[in-house]
């Protein structure tokens, strides 16, 4: 009887030792001779956010490519894990897990939304695994201090500065109503476009959070029926702004326009909204100084590559790509081969590394890590729709009125300065 009980602890410490986030403390990750490095990738592939996610993932996955054929990383190959988070937080947190459980994934691309990066970031920090976002913009992602957490993408004050600069200025916009989908993203966009437009000079005649689940908007929509506004703002994604656009057309706003962010700009939003989109107006991530024929021979290579339209998965198709780049670059500063051909990775000089990127050059331009893991290089580009095409109007740049350049994660106060004269 006592063998059979030292037999089952010995067991069930084996299984702890399976299942439990691995090298919680740091260590390091070894890939066997012969074996793969394996990167974990994380969004949204079934519910509010598909093709934007898919673009992040298939931007990642040809980055995988390129340097595969290229011979890998000290003669290691790469692959791309990938696991749907529903852009839900706890589905979030249950990916992360799973990942962190895994000794194997050296670092992960995501996740895609702010809501599910969120708890999901708290796990990778506890498992020492470090991350690259391409698309989560929420300012908390990074305001928190996590070491492990990085993204090659605009934060939300960016972003809400370059939206309500274009609204009252541009547009001569002098009164907005504002509505969010009670999200981290949506809402955190949205409150700090309304404290913008104020400090403005504007008028915010209505602020309030929908039920994204919901399919009927029109109880909040009459509110702004006496007294409409030039513009109703949504912060969200491309599903609820497609029936809100709709909705506040057939209520007979047809003088108020709609204004929304990056998670409504792209190739899905026209279709859903159909001829009420006309004449939208969307924020979203855009490049000046890059390679163009680089970025041309990428959307190339995606066509062929997924058969599908690149254009129809924007915007984040390049961050993906680069997010995973600065990655892969970090793995290969940091990665050593022992004396049996093992291929080890240290996990806290990988998270050194990541954090300490400077002038990667990417597809959406050169990528500069701040010590809060922001690494963005983009502007916010304003566009507008018209029939089922996004026109660029107006893009704000990371460069203070004499044209030096601004390091990135000073780019809110360098659109505060701007707004200020």
């Amino acid at each position: 009887m006592r063998l059979k009980v030292l037999s089952l602890i010995a067991l069930l410490a084996i299984i702890a030792a399976t299942v439990a986030p691995a090298n919680a403390q740091g260590g390091t990750v070894t890939v066997a001779k012969g074996g793969k490095i394996k990167i974990g990738w994380a969004g949204d592939l079934s519910l509010q956010l598909i093709k934007p996610s898919q673009g992040v993932q298939f931007g990642a996955q040809i980055a995988i490519n390129r340097k595969n054929l290229a011979g890998g990383i000290k003669g290691f190959q790469i692959e791309l894990s990938s696991l749907d988070d529903n852009c839900k937080g706890d589905v979030a947190t249950t990916v992360a897990q799973k990942f962190a459980s895994d000794p194997q994934i050296a670092g992960v691309i995501g996740h895609v939304c702010s809501g599910a990066t969120l708890p999901a970031s708290d796990v990778y920090e506890k498992a020492r695994i470090v991350m690259v976002s391409a698309s989560a913009t929420a300012n908390k992602v990074t305001d928190r201090g996590l070491t492990v957490v990085n993204r090659v993408v605009f934060n939300d004050d960016f972003q809400a500065l370059g939206d309500a600069i274009f609204l009252y200025r541009e547009l001569k916009v002098k009164k907005i109503a504002v509505l969010d989908d009670g999200q981290d993203y949506g809402k955190g966009l949205a409150d700090a476009v309304v404290r913008e437009f104020k400090k403005l000079g504007g008028t915010v005649t209505l602020n309030e959070a929908i039920n994204k689940d919901e399919k009927i908007f029109t109880s909040v929509l009459t509110k702004m029926l006496a007294d409409p506004p030039e513009v109703l703002f949504f912060g969200g994604y491309y599903g609820p702004a497609a029936l809100l656009v709709q909705q506040m057309k057939e209520l007979g706003l047809t003088n108020t326009k709609f204004f929304s962010d990056d998670g409504v700009y792209g190739g899905v939003y026209p279709g859903l909204a159909g001829a009420a989109a006309e004449g939208t107006y969307a924020s979203s991530l855009a490049t000046r100084d890059t390679d163009k024929a680089a970025v041309d021979a990428f959307a190339a290579e995606w066509d062929k590559t997924f058969n599908v339209k690149f254009s129809e998965y924007d915007p984040y198709q390049p961050n993906g790509y680069d997010a995973t780049g600065v990655l892969l670059a970090a793995i290969e500063k940091v990665a050593t081969t022992n004396a049996g051909g093992d291929l080890v990775i240290d996990r806290e000089a990988l998270i050194k590394a990541v954090r300490s990127t400077k002038d990667f050059k990417g597809l959406s331009g050169k990528l500069t890590c701040d010590p809060k893991g922001e690494c963005g290089a983009g502007e916010v580009q304003i566009s507008i729709l018209k029939g089922e095409t996004w026109q660029p109007l107006k893009s704000y740049t990371v460069l203070d009125l004499s044209g030096a350049p601004v390091a990135s994660g000073t780019m809110a106060a360098t659109m505060m300065a701007t707004a200020s004269k």
